[in-house]
């Protein structure tokens, strides 16, 4: 069974992210923020990721929340349910699976800043892939 992991860096250390992440073992980690950068704490921008994780490390913007769902639900305008909505639609609309292999997902781990995955958009993501394709285990870290 292929296993596709999620992880929010928030509240974490950078060593004990990337023990995390080796522990899982890990092959990608795939960014699937909007913005990628981190001014608190600046490890976990995306270029510095880039450059820790090497190729291991991917930015896919086609799994991120558009700028208007992100930003309604931080300000209090959308509410999670509805977010959730949004964002699933929006995934429908841009089918980001099209032309993915299932075994070139097998150990990705979908990478976001938000410390729970109940209420992130990286546990939708992997849902989604999961609807997609039904022999995927998803794995919250």
């Amino acid at each position: 069974m292929t296993k596709i992991f999620t992880i929010g860096f928030s509240g974490k250390k950078p060593d004990d992210f990337l023990d995390i992440l080796n522990a899982a073992k890990i092959n990608c980690v795939w960014d699937i923020r909007l913005w990628r950068t981190s001014r608190f704490v600046p490890f976990y921008s995306g270029t510095n990721l880039a450059t820790t994780l090497g190729s291991r490390y991917e930015y896919h913007p086609e799994f991120a929340p558009t700028t208007g769902i992100l930003a309604g639900y931080k300000d209090g305008c959308i509410t999670w349910p509805d977010y959730e909505r949004m964002y699933r639609e929006l995934l429908t609309t841009r089918n980001p699976t099209a032309g993915l292999a299932l075994d070139s997902l097998d150990r990705i781990c979908l990478l976001c800043t938000e410390k729970s995955a109940t209420q992130c958009h990286r546990r939708l993501a992997a849902e989604y892939m999961a609807e997609q394709f039904p022999c995927i285990e998803i794995v919250h870290l």
